[in-house]
């Protein structure tokens, strides 16, 4: 799974990586340390101009007839995505993509978890695989009310980092992440994306375990241990 991830590279970086232009509500506040429940930078399609663009979306998919979180999910096997009620409609034509530049996961131990930071061998900013759905039913007073909600793909994890955990985001390549976000491609096609268009390698270190509290946001607590 995904449950937290980093993103310091500025969004126009970004942007101009993907070729998406920026977002009016663009936060652009880079976090080290960024849980779910929160606004963070996303590019899609936009269905009303047709143009790929970077913004701001929350984290947990919130389907658009739902009016309340309790089912806000921050991720979806991309394996059965598709087949599920959920996800099936977003995942078919609200494909998204979200920047980062690595992610955090917690390998178990018996009682202990030891956290640690996995990014692409070549250390690239890269974009995770997602699919978004507006959340247009949420109550006015809620912070995601009317705003595009997200959740990140996850598959089976490489071979480098499987003895870390039994799942891993879907992490895009440029050209993947391209393919993805492609409105012409089948279900078939999509999963051949997932499959070759993500990174084939990675590294990874263990940090410290006081990135188990999203508070704690400070670039020195992802440096080896």
């Amino acid at each position: 799974m995904c449950g937290r991830y980093g993103r310091t590279t500025a969004a126009a970086a970004f942007a101009e990586r993907i070729g998406a232009k920026l977002s009016s509500n663009l936060d652009d506040r880079p976090g080290h340390n960024l849980p779910p429940g929160t606004f963070q930078l996303c590019a899609l399609i936009n269905p009303d101009d047709g143009a790929l663009t970077l913004g701001s979306s929350w984290w947990g998919f919130i389907p658009n007839w739902a009016d309340n979180t309790k089912l806000s999910p921050i991720n979806a096997r991309s394996e059965t995505a598709h087949e599920k009620k959920l996800f099936a409609r977003a995942f078919e034509s609200q494909r998204c993509i979200l920047p980062a530049d690595y992610w955090v996961e917690w390998q178990r131990d018996g009682d202990h978890k030891q956290p640690f930071l996995i990014r692409p061998k070549q250390a690239d900013p890269f974009f995770f695989a997602g699919i978004w759905s507006k959340a247009s039913r949420l109550p006015k007073d809620h912070k995601a009310s009317g705003q595009v909600t997200f959740a990140i793909l996850t598959g089976r994890p490489n071979d480098d980092i499987d003895q870390i955990h039994d799942r891993q985001p879907q992490a895009l390549t440029l050209e993947g992440a391209h393919e993805w976000l492609n409105p012409d491609k089948s279900v078939d096609d999509l999963q051949e994306v997932l499959s070759e268009g993500r990174y084939k390698a990675y590294e990874h270190w263990p940090i410290d375990p006081k990135v188990g509290n999203p508070a704690n946001n400070d670039a020195s607590l992802f440096e080896p241990r």
